[in-house]
């Protein structure tokens, strides 16, 4: 039984962190304490006397990013994906998706842009009708 010390920095800012687990409790019944903020960056110097809020914070925009564009992906057209290892579906080389966060954190906003491609206008409001019911109008824009 020992209490080990992660290091994290989402790829969605500059933030670094360290959270604490203990190997002793089943994987699936892990809970990870927010330690230490070794680096916070300009959108959240607002949380940066509080480890724990800050953890909260990164650990929504991280997945919001990540399950917007697997969605899109997910349910787009041929002409965004190839199909690897049992069809998993994965961007294709020239399609990307540009982010940008703006607003104030807790409550910023991510637009999507999508390069290398075009979603048709159908294409498009069916991503972002998800995108709103999934995560909240106005928290996702795909432009």
């Amino acid at each position: 039984m020992a209490i080990h010390t992660t290091r994290w920095s989402p790829d969605t800012c500059e933030c670094i962190m360290d959270y604490e687990w203990d190997d002793a409790i089943p994987n699936d019944q892990i809970a990870l304490t927010p330690s230490n903020i070794v680096n916070v960056c300009s959108a959240h110097t607002a949380h940066s006397a509080n480890p724990s809020t800050l953890y909260t914070v990164l650990t929504e925009e991280n997945p919001r990013k990540n399950q917007a564009i697997q969605n899109i992906l997910d349910n787009g057209p041929n002409t965004l994906y190839d199909l690897v290892n049992n069809n998993n579906r994965v961007l294709k080389n020239n399609v990307n998706f540009k982010l940008t966060w703006t607003g104030t954190s807790p409550n910023r906003v991510l637009t999507l842009t999508l390069t290398g491609t075009t979603l048709t206008p159908a294409q498009k409001n069916a991503a972002q009708s998800f995108l709103n019911t999934k995560f909240g109008a106005g928290k996702v824009v795909l432009a």
